[in-house]
């Protein structure tokens, strides 16, 4: 009971201090998608919080596995933090299009395969792949599906798939960056979530779209192909790509440059 009563105190004074830390809400709502991977289940709850004192508001969506497994624990992790509510159901479209963007904190493997196959036969895969589909930045945490020595799948046991099993996750996961995900550790998603959108995305967006003449800003991007996460995340800041000669443009980042008006601007050999 003590417990209990320490915990309620401890939420009570996190909803008072929260705003004052910078949970305002005021930088909009990020879908929060949560699979059944476990692998760095705590640093993604950290993520999400500081993304929350960041600003942001939280939608929960989480499949029938991750309710299963630690549904009651996101729950009582979260007490005390303004701004969190979850996707409702019947109207998840409508809070998609609502939404600044999705994350996804913990990547399953089950779902990294549907989502290469553009399966989406639940809630959380429909939020993902039609956030795609609406150009929105999807972030997601890789670390429960990396294959690599340092990964955490690593560290629990999961080290002896063969070099073919390996080779068919790693094409996976490119499949999804080619289709405009931003793949990164689950450590790193808080730094990630605000490269993509900054505070003032929005002040940019209007000067850009008000034919007021203003330069639009530029990347210049250093690798020799470009893929849709590359257009996606250009769209999110507003500005245009500048590439170095003779570099690849996959269709999708064709595509989607042309749908977003993301002008791709190849340099000569003399630029």
């Amino acid at each position: 009971m003590e417990e209990e009563q320490i915990q309620r105190i401890v939420a009570r004074v996190m909803e008072r201090l929260a705003a004052r830390l910078g949970a305002d809400g005021g930088r909009g709502t990020l879908i929060i998608v949560f699979t059944g991977a476990t692998v760095a289940f705590s640093e993604a709850l950290h993520q999400l919080r500081s993304l929350i004192l960041d600003g942001f508001r939280a939608q929960l969506c989480l499949s029938q596995s991750a309710a299963q497994i630690y549904g009651p624990s996101i729950e009582e992790q979260l007490k005390g933090f303004p701004h969190i509510s979850s996707v409702p159901q019947d109207k998840w479209f409508g809070a998609l299009q609502d939404a600044r963007g999705v994350v996804v904190p913990l990547l399953s493997v089950n779902t990294l395969s549907k989502l290469s196959l553009l399966i989406a036969d639940n809630p959380a895969t429909n939020l993902i792949l039609h956030a795609l589909f609406l150009g929105k930045p999807v972030a997601i945490g890789s670390d429960g599906v990396d294959p690599g020595p340092d990964s955490g799948r690593s560290r629990l046991g999961f080290r002896y798939a063969t070099p073919a099993l390996e080779q068919a996750v790693l094409h996976r996961l490119k499949t999804l960056e080619s289709y405009g995900c931003r793949l990164t550790r689950t450590s790193e998603l808080r730094p990630v979530v605000n490269n993509l959108l900054p505070v003032d995305k929005r002040t940019e967006s209007e000067s850009s779209k008000a034919g007021d003449g203003s330069v639009r800003p530029q990347i210049r991007h250093k690798k020799r192909t470009v893929t849709a996460a590359d257009v996606v995340y250009a769209q999110s800041l507003g500005a245009d790509l500048i590439l170095p000669p003779r570099s690849l443009i996959t269709p999708l980042a064709r595509d989607l440059a042309s749908q977003h008006r993301v002008a791709i601007i190849q340099e000569d050999d003399h630029g």
